[in-house]
């Protein structure tokens, strides 16, 4: 999320088969407490090149890994497997001091090297890693054993949730997020992503402004 900074911001992005461009912003809970979905949304609102627009928000739940540990023990079985029910394609998020390389096969091994090196030439490792809350409870052990079970935070963002994939559709959850409906319900910080892979401008999704706070005013 720190390399997309804390402001708003738009790019248009070469080299593919159908235009792609982007527009993100940031908002914050008013009042950040417990919720029902995770601690981050984004909030995608898609619309492609025939036309069609998809809205949808893909829900993460943060955990930090414990200091000179294999672990995050932060993470509660009971309170990711209420996620999971609010929100069946919601992903845990771990944060990881260490140079994370055992998931990134999971992203492009279908990839050529020539695609790789102009897409992902970055790094060939990430520190933040996403991993199917269902699968997290499944394994019910919370510990660097999970990182192999995901991708990086910066495939899910771009090839997962800017495509449209992973997202809550269910207008139920999506009310919930956009309006905060359910006392506390909504993710404490939410980015708002506008995609377009035609020639129309990207658009953001609308929240409820007395409700959230742009991230970059707190």
């Amino acid at each position: 999320m720190d390399q997309l900074g804390r402001h708003a911001g738009a790019v248009s992005i070469d080299g593919f088969d159908r235009p792609f461009s982007v527009a993100w912003d940031f908002r914050k809970l008013r009042k950040p407490e417990e919720t029902a979905f995770g601690d981050i949304g984004v909030l995608v609102n898609l619309t492609t090149w025939a036309g069609e627009n998809l809205e949808g928000v893909g829900l993460l739940e943060a955990k930090r890994r414990d200091l000179n540990k294999s672990s995050f023990s932060s993470t509660k079985q009971s309170q990711l497997a209420r996620i999971a029910k609010n929100a069946p394609s919601a992903k845990l998020l771990l944060y990881d001091f260490d140079s994370v390389t055992s998931c990134m096969d999971n992203c492009y091994p279908q990839l050529s090297e020539n695609y790789r090196d102009r897409f992902f030439r970055a790094s060939n490792f990430t520190h933040s890693v996403c991993v199917p809350a269902r699968t997290a409870l499944r394994i019910a052990r919370y510990t660097t054993d999970l990182h192999k079970f995901g991708v990086p935070l910066s495939y899910q963002l771009i090839e997962r949730y800017f495509r449209g994939f992973d997202l809550e559709m269910d207008p139920v959850i999506l009310s919930n997020v956009k309006r905060n409906i359910r006392r506390h319900g909504a993710p404490r910080i939410l980015m708002l992503v506008g995609v377009s892979t035609g020639s129309a401008a990207p658009v953001l999704p609308e929240v409820a402004n007395d409700r959230y706070v742009r991230l970059d005013s707190v």
